[in-house]
């Protein structure tokens, strides 16, 4: 049994104090580090309380609460929530998660794609992209133990370690034919490949990362060429983008039989094939590709001729990059007998806007990198997840419509490519790097004399800390913001009095409270 289907969103009004982002120095691209590491600790945090811990059966794992299969568990959520928790420092998630995935979800020679709330596999054979994210997951693991970062552990399941377990999946994916003969990344486990492939699946900076990890290593350069090879032929190559499906040779497949995410005649840039720009952009960062780095830019000019930042979205591939059509809506997951539930496919969301991000940290200028950030940062409104709360328009953008789970992975991502988390861990730690400082957008600009004095125009303003809470007064009616110290607003109010409920949010906070007649600042402390 589980607990409950109807998982509630657990809503921090501020960032915490600690930091658990992992903290490798290192010369990457960056913008508003510090601002973006607080984020992915914050909505790292809030995927554990909202994707695992409601979830009895498949303790650990990630699961859908909005799935087409509410409250299931995926490969692919194994996969992210592996790369996240290290990503995050968190071993003894990184450890649960694994374990539980070995215990479920292994076949033997790869995990089962799909487990259903209850526990029972439903979904059989191996989604290729959650292979590979686990394979790199557990290098990376076996690295941070070598270099006494994290501590060794051994596979509950199957008496081994993060090292055994990666070369074991690496053998499986050649020999259950999820790598063709020629080098091409199937699907799935004898399932696509020389007929049709999805190429947002594509990790060429994860095979170079295997090629030097595996004890036949040689054999993933021709995956790497194969991948950059069938790129070259999207036929939304000039573009920067890809269909979700499509022949290694560049020709549409159409949607039979491809079952998942086959939307729009597999024509369109969207859900799985946006993936591509994050994929991509790692290998032009990690290892400075060439071909990586023409495609990124085919990519960035693309989206800065329909508008930048601000022009994140999913687009038509053979209509030269128009948008989705505006009245398509998502009616098969996140409760399809629920309209109020229903979303419109095209989406300038947090996802859209991370993915693309990647694009602008790989081969963009700092107004590139900038403009981004700030776009990233209308959509993240301090909490434990990506996204806002509320929808302010019709375009059904909140919590309510989004899926709570797959744009939450693909903001974090994009994110952790900002603040410049999103390390080549073997190479960071074999090659220690001075870590280089990065842009800065208005998100972190600091509130104007916040260290240096004490705020002015106390007098009026009356504070009193309670048990987990701050009382505030001033004589008239007012409108109430709270600061904290990178100039981010936590938290609002109107009226005379405002009782701020800070349990938990440990810090220094600037407090306004602005009149018809008056203005009033303070400084506090909250413990």
């Amino acid at each position: 049994m589980f607990l409950s289907r109807i998982v509630p969103f657990c809503i921090a009004t501020a960032f915490t104090t600690s930091l658990a982002v992992l903290d490798l120095p290192n010369a990457q691209p960056k913008v508003d580090e510090s601002y973006w590491n607080k984020a992915l600790d914050s909505t790292w945090q809030g995927l554990i309380r909202r994707n695992i811990q409601p979830y009895s059966a498949g303790v650990g794992l990630i699961h859908r609460p909005k799935s087409e299969a509410p409250g299931d568990a995926v490969s692919e959520g194994v996969g992210y929530g592996m790369l996240v928790s290290l990503y995050a420092n968190d071993q003894a998630s990184f450890n649960k998660m694994w374990d539980e995935a070995n215990s479920s979800m292994w076949g033997g020679c790869y995990y089962n794609w799909q487990m259903s709330v209850e526990g029972k596999i439903v979904g059989r054979g191996a989604a290729s992209d959650a292979e590979e994210d686990i394979a790199l997951a557990l290098i990376f693991a076996d690295k941070l133990v070598s270099a006494g970062k994290w501590q060794p552990y051994t596979s509950t399941k199957f008496g081994y370690d993060y090292k055994s377990h990666a070369q074991k999946i690496l053998d499986c994916m050649w020999s259950t034919e999820q790598i063709t003969s020629n080098g091409i990344l199937a699907p799935g486990a004898g399932w696509g490949g020389y007929d049709f492939v999805n190429p947002g699946y594509f990790s060429p900076a994860w095979y170079k990362v295997f090629a030097k990890f595996d004890s036949n290593g040689d054999r993933w350069n021709k995956v790497v060429d194969k991948s950059y090879e069938i790129i070259s032929k999207s036929p939304g190559y000039s573009m920067g983008m890809v269909p979700d499906w499509m022949t290694p040779d560049g020709g549409w497949v159409g949607s039979a039989g491809l079952g998942y995410n086959a939307y729009f005649e597999s024509k369109a840039f969207f859900k799985d094939a946006i993936r591509i720009l994050w994929r991509v952009a790692i290998d032009a960062i990690w290892f400075d590709e060439e071909r990586a780095k023409t495609f990124l830019k085919n990519a960035l000019t693309f989206i800065n001729s329909k508008g930048g930042a601000k022009a994140a979205n999913f687009y038509q591939i053979e209509k030269a990059g128009e948008l989705l059509p505006p009245e398509d809506k998502w009616y098969d997951f996140n409760n399809s007998k629920d309209t109020t539930t229903w979303r419109y496919r095209s989406e300038h969301s947090h996802l859209t806007i991370g993915m693309w991000a990647t694009a602008a940290m790989a081969v963009g200028e700092k107004e590139d990198r900038i403009a981004f950030s700030e776009e990233m940062g209308k959509f993240y409104e301090g909490g434990d997840y990506f996204g806002l709360a509320k929808n302010e328009t019709d375009a059904l953008e909140d919590t309510l419509h989004n899926e709570m789970y797959f744009d939450q992975f693909l903001a974090w991502f994009g994110t952790s490519m900002m603040s410049g988390a999103f390390v080549n861990v073997v190479d960071a730690i074999d090659n220690p790097k001075t870590a280089t400082v990065g842009d800065s957008s208005s998100l972190t600009k600091p509130v104007v004399g916040i260290a240096e004095h004490r705020m002015a125009r106390v007098v009026g303003m009356k504070i009193s800390h309670l048990d987990g809470a701050v009382m505030m007064s001033v004589p008239e009616m007012a409108q109430w913001r709270i600061f904290d110290l990178n100039g981010h607003v936590v938290a609002t109010a109107s009226g005379k009095d405002f009782l701020w409920k800070s349990r938990g949010q440990s810090g220094i906070y600037v407090v306004k409270a602005v009149s018809r007649k008056q203005s009033y600042s303070r400084k506090i402390t909250v413990r």
